[in-house]
């Protein structure tokens, strides 16, 4: 799509803004109740500029980080507190299989990057080889049904932040494409002060609780917990503005998972 393409994460004056944007713990806070009584081992998938990450660190949970984005990262590793978390650019696949992690996290909606089948499916089948029987994977995408996507509009979603030198960024959001699941928008920065104009242009997938409950059958995750926000409340496919998935790794699935993989191996 042009230079313009997912400039949120590779910017350096973009991501050095994003944590001003993204401000608020409501997530943090839900995520860590989940996950509970340190220590554990933690996975966080798409970990973005640290924030989560280095908070469950300190918390006391042992994290291994991951990226796709190079200059996300970097940002991170210059984050308080980051030497406590082992941070690695890459997917799911990057992180290391020999210790079963107690729970993955991707969240930030993160999970809506991906935009394929082949994208959703490798995330989830890498997710789940990694976690323990009855470990975890937490994540968040926003409920299609609700249509978030028509308030990305100049008029609907301008907002202005003050950065760390005073000076003051003003940021909207708008829809150009809605295309079955993917939905593509611009959002446009506006450094005031120093006369700079700057777009990034993203597409996120939109997938409904059904076919998500699909997608996680077929990667093995039998036992999931649909929440519809922050507050704990359930899901209603009709107005939460998320759909939160809370799904266990069953001992269960993975016996049959491995089982599966002796047979075939033995017939070859």
């Amino acid at each position: 799509m042009g230079e313009t393409e997912n400039t949120l994460y590779s910017d350096s004056r973009l991501i050095g803004i994003y944590d001003l944007l993204n401000a608020g713990d409501h997530d943090f806070t839900f995520y860590e109740a989940q996950i509970a009584t340190p220590p554990k081992y933690v996975l966080d998938v798409g970990c973005g500029t640290g924030v989560f990450a280095v908070r469950l660190a300190s918390g006391g949970h042992k994290v291994v980080a991951v990226d796709p984005s190079p200059a996300m990262l970097g940002y991170a590793r210059r984050r308080a507190g980051a030497d406590r978390v082992n941070w690695l650019v890459g997917d799911a696949a990057t992180a290391p299989g020999d210790t079963p992690f107690d729970v993955a996290t991707m969240i930030g909606h993160a999970f809506q990057c991906l935009l394929t089948d082949d994208e959703v499916s490798a995330t989830l089948r890498a997710v789940r080889e990694r976690l323990s029987p009855g470990g975890r994977f937490m994540f968040e995408t926003r409920n299609p049904a609700v249509q978030p996507w028509l308030g990305w509009t100049a008029q609907h979603s301008r907002r202005a932040i003050r950065t760390d030198d005073g000076s003051q960024v003003e940021v909207f959001h708008e829809c150009t494409s809605v295309r079955g699941e993917i939905v593509e928008f611009d959002t446009h920065y506006d450094f005031v002060e120093a006369g700079v104009h700057l777009t990034s242009r993203s597409q996120l997938r939109f997938m409904s609780q059904p076919v998500l409950a699909r997608h996680l059958d077929a990667a093995g995750f039998r036992e999931v917990t649909w929440i519809g926000g922050w507050d704990g409340r359930s899901f209603d496919e009709a107005s939460s503005a998320e759909i939160i998935a809370i799904c266990r790794n069953d001992q269960a699935s993975v016996r049959r998972l491995q089982d599966f993989e002796h047979a075939i191996q033995r017939t070859v």
